[in-house]
């Protein structure tokens, strides 16, 4: 892509551990641009049947306007480094409506969805966070954050 049309932020949720370790790659060379030219944050959203995630990682280091804040936020692949092991075959069932409705809690998507943009509301609003993903499980109905480490 020309640096005309990169974005700051990449948002994604894809079916297989294959295609966030080739978004990871193609995020790496962003990292070094312009800051109008490079990409900062990617949030990832990722499900299995009635569990899920929302990771808001960075790209690279981001200068911070103090010291106690991190300057950098781990990504998905880096967070669950399990996923350069997993084989396509036990991924969880596909984003597509009509495939997901058979194999997914109905809710899963959703609630992933509006969990992950609180995320980015509070970044936006806030211009800071404490937490920077979160894992859900609907059968225990729990929500857990994942703490931003030093």
């Amino acid at each position: 892509a020309s640096p005309e049309k990169n974005a700051n932020i990449t948002i994604t949720c894809v079916d297989s551990a294959k295609a966030r370790i080739e978004i990871s790659k193609a995020l790496l060379p962003m990292r070094g641009r312009e800051p109008n030219q490079r990409q900062f944050y990617w949030l990832d959203f990722g499900n299995l049947q009635k569990t899920g995630q929302v990771v808001l990682g960075s790209v690279g280091d981001i200068e911070q306007p103090n010291q106690s804040s991190a300057c950098r936020l781990t990504n998905v692949v880096e967070l669950l480094p399990q996923l350069k092991k997993v084989r396509e075959k036990n991924q969880g069932p596909s984003c597509s409506l009509a495939e997901a409705l058979n194999k997914q809690d109905l809710y899963i998507n959703s609630t992933l969805a509006n969990l992950g943009l609180n995320l980015l509301w509070k970044l936006f609003r806030e211009a800071r966070i404490t937490y920077h993903g979160l894992y859900l499980n609907l059968d225990s109905m729990s929500v857990n954050p994942i703490k931003i480490k030093p």
